[in-house]
């Protein structure tokens, strides 16, 4: 085994115009590692940086720009340390937004890449840099640090498209297709930076803690790389908006980068944030006209998972205060504090209010709910067990009525209660008697209508059915048996378009959505069968094919 070159990382940078394409065509950014079956680090001990980016077309050296760029910071256990997303403001127009639904609108106020260039250093550093045809982001983020005069070399990349085709023998190899292989789940939010990095981020712990063999490490290891300037300017757009379970205003949060730290929003953005969400707030519920304007607004505001929870906790806390203002929180004012909760996300600020409300609404509706029961004396015993039947839902009588359902007194007692008790056919009972009957009207409530014996015996075995087939994960059917080496795998993705790509290198090259849409990990083989074979798109292949 030839042994591995380590490269330092060299960043550049400094004033003057940017570097010409021609120096920056001779720059490699990234040094590109691989998942082995042979000897290597132990990646699940590693920091990856997972990158993903929506740009405004396929080539970089054509002049097109990033539009949004996504980070997400995870070990190789899949643990995930932090996110990072924002919209980039290219300086030209979108031509292509039915492909990302990013709008001229939402970038015009977002930072430019220059404004972002050192955050986004900081969260590459001290990592491994992945991304599902590494190539493809290379590219683009090779021009924008040159058009700043800021080179890069040696930093460690993985691309997941390669490490697939090595490992798993199957037709096709985008993204998506491999996501719900791998996990039995459909991808949310496909080209949305984030989402798509997240995505990434979970295949990439699949392959790792899931592969019939370990993978190993064979590449350069994660170095700091020197610091740029950080401004703290992002503009994250939420992806996945709807209303689910768990409601509008969850999903908007939880579609924004869990950042840690998080920067400080904009104090003007914040304040239009909050003036929309308490019109919103006003009738109780949250529709999906005012949650996408509600997410439109997060992003021109700069908030992150903790900071637009953090406006949410606030605004109930405001809300809170005002209803205790004159002492007493009325049953109207709490129930529009629980509505307010849960459409924010919030409840545990109202916690300790929520949590006598539902005592006392638990209480009533216990498992002795509608039994009434008449104590005759007052001893210790008689005491106990009326507090325990009270607080299961039970009503305390004084007189003796056709509702009565027990009479609960010491032996030996003498009284009228008792004898009308008696007379009436009511059951009159000793604490002691008391405390069995009032364990078995509660067991019988709980068990319902339809249990039986066997219900348990078949809600275990329902449950180990299910692990099972939990436990089957069909992509590991995919496994070659031998990875495939630097040669075959160049003779099976690169060799046979090589020539035809050479003849066609002069076409223009094709802004296409239809290409963009391939572009995220697709095989080279199905492009060529399923795509156009125009000049201009065979031209984009090129850019496809990690080596």
């Amino acid at each position: 085994m030839r042994p591995l070159v380590v490269e330092e990382p060299l960043w550049r940078s400094g004033e003057g115009p940017a570097a010409p394409d021609s120096v920056m065509e001779g720059i490699t950014m990234f040094s590109q590692g691989h998942l082995t079956r042979g000897h290597g680090a132990d990646p699940r001990r590693m920091t990856f940086a997972v990158v993903d980016l929506e740009t405004t077309g396929l080539h970089p050296e054509a002049g097109h720009r990033i539009c949004e760029v996504a980070v997400v910071r995870m070990r190789g256990d899949g643990t995930v340390i932090d996110e990072y997303s924002t919209l980039v403001n290219p300086g030209m127009p979108l031509r292509n937004s039915e492909f990302h639904e990013i709008t001229d609108a939402q970038v015009a106020h977002a930072p430019v890449f220059a404004d972002i260039a050192g955050d986004l250093v900081a969260y590459l550093s001290d990592a491994v840099v992945v991304a599902h045809n590494l190539p493809f982001e290379e590219g683009f983020l090779k021009v924008e640090f040159g058009r700043l005069n800021v080179s890069a070399q040696g930093l460690p990349g993985l691309c997941t498209l390669h490490t697939l085709r090595t490992q798993l023998d199957r037709y096709g190899y985008k993204q998506n297709q491999l996501y719900q292989l791998m996990t039995g789940e459909w991808m949310r939010g496909q080209h949305h930076a984030l989402a798509d990095a997240r995505h990434l981020a979970r295949m990439l712990s699949v392959l790792l803690s899931e592969s019939p063999q370990p993978l190993a490490w064979a590449g350069a290891n994660p170095m700091a790389a020197p610091p740029l300037p950080r401004t703290g300017r992002i503009a994250p757009r939420t992806f996945g908006l709807r209303k689910g379970q768990e409601g509008w205003l969850a999903n908007v949060a939880a579609g924004l980068p869990d950042m840690n730290p998080s920067p400080h929003p904009h104090p003007q953005g914040v304040a239009t944030y909050r003036s929309a969400l308490g019109h919103a707030l006003a009738d109780g519920r949250i529709v999906g006209e005012e949650a996408h304007h509600l997410a439109e607004l997060a992003t021109a505001a700069g908030l992150t998972q903790t900071t637009i929870r953090q406006v949410h906790e606030q605004v109930l806390l405001e809300a809170r205060a005002r209803a205790e203002a004159d002492g007493v929180v009325t049953s109207t004012e709490l129930r529009e504090l629980e509505k307010a909760a849960r459409n924010l996300g919030a409840g545990h600020a109202i916690k300790d209010l929520l949590y006598v409300a539902e005592q006392e609404k638990a209480r009533k509706n216990g498992p002795l709910k509608g039994w009434r029961i008449v104590p005759v004396g007052d001893s210790p015993a008689i005491s106990a067990v009326m507090d325990h039947a009270v607080s299961q839902g039970a009503a305390a009588g004084v007189k003796i009525t056709k509702t009565v359902r027990l009479v609960i007194a010491e032996a030996g007692t003498t009284d009228p209660k008792i004898e009308r008790a008696q007379q009436e056919g009511h059951r009159v009972v000793t604490p002691a008697q008391a405390w069995d009957v009032l364990r078995a009207a509660s067991d019988r409530r709980e068990a319902g209508l339809f249990a039986d014996s066997g219900s348990a015996q078949a809600a275990a075995q329902m449950r180990s059915d299910s692990a099972e087939q939990e436990e089957k994960r069909p992509w590991q059917s995919f496994w070659r048996p031998q990875e495939l080496g630097p040669g075959e795998y160049h003779q099976r993705f690169v060799a046979p378009f090589e020539e035809r790509d050479r003849a066609r290198s002069g076409a223009a090259a094709s802004s296409s959505t239809a290409a963009q849409a391939e572009r995220k990990g697709c095989c080279a083989g199905s492009l060529l069968l399923f795509m156009a074979t125009g000049a201009a798109v065979t031209t984009t292949l090129t850019h496809l094919w990690p080596l």
